[in-house]
């Protein structure tokens, strides 16, 4: 489309070519292209559509002969757009604390908060995920695990981050209420209307009763930043560098939060023996960064925290699907479930919810794929 070039002046006119439509029913569309231009300093662009994950937001490429290199806009909406436009997106605060450790990010080369878009860095369309079925389907995994090194010294990064109570991620954490209302959730999304679990009086009370426990024991040390969804699709490999993505939900939690949400990671096609590989090299990493004292504190809760995280995982997947409407995320509830059941997390102080239950679910996986 050609851009109206009267508000440019004396620059030359604007040229920009833009998608004809971004793909889905929720897609939300670009901002005028004269005002990316205008925003970027650019007399030419194109903009193109880019497919996304589970995220309310949208994103697409803008490549321009008057840029370096390309750029990926952000279009938000709702809340994280009124934050922007209030300058106080998430987003951008966690970006920059980050930065500030060393930890890859996408730097911001414009805001536009008028029109509930970011312009940030482009780290290209290589996640981590499609670098691990890469090289599996090569049967090389000596790369793989390479990279995964990578990610487990970020890990360590995180974990040196210094509370500061002016913070946006200090200011909210995994508490009980949090831990609660997630295990809560695997139930209302996927326990109840996929899997059809129906529990009687009793057996709910058993369930709360561990749930509560769990999530006590696990609130007690959310200490730490936690970046909150750090897998597979939130790493992108651009160069042979990491950097990460969707971080702007960061809060204090358990050591061990991110460490098994990466490692046991549904997206990815890990042997059990391959995973516990990958947690231990993430453990000889910590010792050596932060001492014996917090490698011991994660080895004892890494498997409650797994079990509390994939069963969040699998409510986010029974969510996407039905509610969202996002496309076929209950394929990855097995490989979920085979995470628990391979690492035994069966445990005396919630066994209803760690045994009981979790029996019942894969019986019900078996059953449905």
């Amino acid at each position: 489309m050609k851009g109206n070039s009267q508000n440019m002046s004396p620059t030359p006119p604007v040229t920009a070519k833009g998608p004809a439509q971004p793909r889905g029913a929720n897609a939300l569309p670009p901002p005028p292209l004269e005002t990316i231009c205008a925003a970027l300093k650019i007399n030419t662009l194109t903009i193109d559509w880019l497919a996304g994950d589970g995220s309310d937001r949208c994103y697409y490429r803008i490549s321009s002969s008057d840029l370096k290199n390309t750029q990926v806009l952000m279009q938000l909406s709702g809340s994280d757009a009124e934050a922007l436009k209030k300058g106080g997106y998430d987003w951008i605060r966690i970006a920059e604390i980050l930065d500030h450790y060393r930890i890859p990010v996408p730097r911001v080369a414009a805001q536009l908060p008028d029109h509930a878009a970011l312009i940030i860095e482009d780290y290209g369309d290589r996640m981590l995920e499609g670098q691990v079925f890469g090289y599996a389907a090569l049967k090389d995994w000596d790369p793989v695990f390479k990279l995964y090194q990578g990610c487990m010294e970020i890990l360590s990064r995180f974990l040196a981050i210094p509370q500061n109570p002016e913070s946006v991620w200090c200011q909210r954490q995994f508490d009980e209420e949090r831990f609660v209302w997630e295990l809560n959730f695997f139930m209302h999304k996927y326990g109840v209307p996929v899997a059809g679990f129906e529990l009687s009086a009793q057996e709910e009370g058993l369930l709360q009763k561990d749930i509560a426990a769990l999530s006590a024991f696990l609130a007690a040390r959310s200490r730490f930043f936690v970046h909150r969804d750090f897998h597979s699709r939130n790493v992108m490999v651009h160069e042979g560098k990491l950097a990460l993505l969707d971080f702007q939900d960061a809060r204090l939690g358990p050591p061990s939060y991110d460490l098994v949400s990466l490692c046991f990671d549904s997206y990815v096609p890990f042997s059990a023996s391959q995973r516990i590989r990958l947690l231990e090299n993430a453990l000889a990493v910590f010792e050596r960064d932060h001492g014996k004292s917090l490698t011991t504190l994660v080895r004892e809760e890494w498997k409650p925290m797994l079990l509390q995280r994939q069963l969040k995982a699998i409510g986010s997947f029974g969510f996407l699907t039905l509610d969202k409407n996002r496309g076929d995320y209950l394929k990855y509830v097995v490989p979920a479930v085979a995470t628990l059941v391979d690492q035994d997390v069966g445990d005396d102080r919630w066994p209803f919810l760690s045994r009981t239950l979790l029996q019942r679910l894969r019986e019900k996986v078996q059953q449905n794929f």
